[in-house]
């Protein structure tokens, strides 16, 4: 009778936490595998809720021992509210080996102060309001650069809020004082929807496409997916591009790297996992008359003074066999960014042989694979 008392007392305790839960909250799954999904990102003031979706007992303890659940068993739940903004790492105290994190932006509180506003950007998500609090003894007034909210002049003390409805970025200034510049960030809604995104090769050659492809879980058809590149030290942008979902949710474009590229595809309620595909640079090897040959190497910036190796084939072991190094010369740009890196060389060998040139990995970095030509007979 006591255990059963014990029981009965226990069990709604946790259910009063669970249902606390504020109006903007998030949800956590807590299974065997680990905590899905691993990395959640919360304004200041909301909660997050954890439920354990598995058979065997899990606990969620941060790392700073800033909250900490009771032992929760199979279908139980346990939530926390963060009330500060920061990245909180946390783990399961029954299971430590799985990890996941809080990120809670700051409050939605801006100060006019008289050097500017503060903070000067705010991140919060749709439907939450941002409130402007003038902190100074001059008047200020908080107006939208897309007039899409505008206050009246606010006194010492006086108080401005805006909800924000849509996701994006909102500039906005002091209509007294237009030097005074801030930003509200506004998150799309928690994702309600998944979505994947593959590629056909993990490595591409400069200047050929790749196919990506992926579905759009739990979306609608008709649905625009848009997916940014992301390129490694490219100074020229490459634009994002547009597919739409079929009705089974799937969606596939080309797209032709110009170098090490990571691919985000988003919709509206969700994003995918980042996408990296790698780019080999375009290496060409011909004849220049009967003793000399020429190596010309592409991509998007100028490989002038590093080494590529001439190799042989060697029929008897069925191995490319390095011979010497080459180093390029010349650089020639072509259409931006586009460059062709030469050198000209002797080749001097028995008539008949198959020769190519590799650049290996240490010669292409940054942003490259390492890549061969094609091969050529001596």
């Amino acid at each position: 009778m006591k255990r059963l008392l014990l029981l009965l007392f226990v069990v709604p305790t946790l259910a009063v936490a669970a249902s606390g839960v504020a109006a903007s909250s998030t949800a956590v799954s807590i299974t065997s595998t680990g905590f899905h999904p691993s990395s959640v990102t919360v304004a200041a003031g909301d909660n997050v809720t954890w439920t354990n979706n598995d058979a065997l007992r899990h606990q969620v303890v941060a790392n700073n021992g800033s909250f900490s659940s009771p032992v929760l068993s199979a279908k139980q739940s346990y939530s926390h509210t963060f009330r500060t903004g920061g990245t909180f790492g946390y783990h399961d105290g029954l299971h430590p080996a799985l990890r996941a994190r809080v990120a809670v932006v700051p409050p939605r509180t801006v100060w006019i102060m008289g050097d500017g506003f503060l903070p000067s950007t705010i991140v919060i998500r749709t439907g939450q309001a941002v409130t402007w609090v003038n902190r100074t003894s001059a008047n200020q007034q908080v107006i939208a650069d897309d007039a899409s909210f505008t206050s009246s002049v606010l006194a010492r003390g006086g108080v401005f809020s805006h909800t924000f409805a849509s996701a994006g970025t909102f500039g906005y200034r002091d209509g007294l004082q237009p030097t005074l510049k801030g930003n509200v960030v506004v998150l799309a809604p928690t994702p309600t929807e998944s979505l994947t995104l593959t590629s056909d090769k993990a490595a591409v050659t400069y200047g050929n496409a790749v196919l990506l492809s992926g579905t759009v879980k739990n979306g609608t058809a008709g649905e625009k997916v848009t997916v940014t590149p992301h390129p490694q030290g490219l100074k020229t942008t490459q634009s994002a591009q547009t597919a739409t979902a079929a009705s089974d949710g799937s969606f596939s474009m080309k797209v032709t790297p110009l170098i090490h590229t990571v691919y985000v595809a988003a919709t509206a309620k969700s994003a995918s996992d980042p996408l990296a595909v790698n780019v080999r640079p375009r290496v060409r090897l011909g004849h220049v008359g009967r003793t000399r040959a020429v190596v010309a190497v592409t991509a998007a910036r100028s490989f002038t003074h590093k080494v590529v190796l001439l190799q042989v084939f060697r029929h008897r072991t069925g191995v490319w066999t390095d011979l010497r190094r080459v180093r390029l010369g010349t650089a020639i740009a072509r259409v931006s960014p586009t460059v062709t890196t030469k050198a000209v060389f002797r080749l001097r060998m028995r008539h008949g042989l198959r020769v190519r040139v590799r650049m290996p990995l240490s010669q292409t970095l940054p942003g490259y694979v390492g890549a061969a030509s094609n091969a050529i007979r001596s």
